[in-house]
């Protein structure tokens, strides 16, 4: 499409315009968009196998707390003939 506009000079000069179709402005959106989109995916995956790595660490140290506390029960009952306990329970 061409018009004419005046210049600074003042005299007239043909401006070209480009008309853009839909398919071709919509394309590098879509394309971005998809970025966008595998960029977000990736970053939710990392998150996942951070939140499943900590959830493991968590389960492990809930294990070694309820270990620890049976071995520390143990311990008490075998001091208890003796006359040894513990004094704050």
């Amino acid at each position: 499409m061409t018009e004419k506009a005046n210049g600074k000079n003042g005299k007239t000069k043909e401006v070209k315009f480009e008309e853009a179709s839909q398919d071709e402005s919509e394309q590098p959106q879509q394309v971005d968009l998809q970025a966008q989109l595998n960029y977000a995916q990736k970053i939710i995956n990392v998150l996942q196998g951070k939140v499943n790595e900590a959830n493991g660490k968590l389960v492990q140290m809930e294990a070694q707390l309820l270990m620890a506390n049976e071995d520390r029960e143990n311990m008490l009952k075998q001091l208890e003939p003796m006359g040894i306990g513990e004094v704050n329970q």
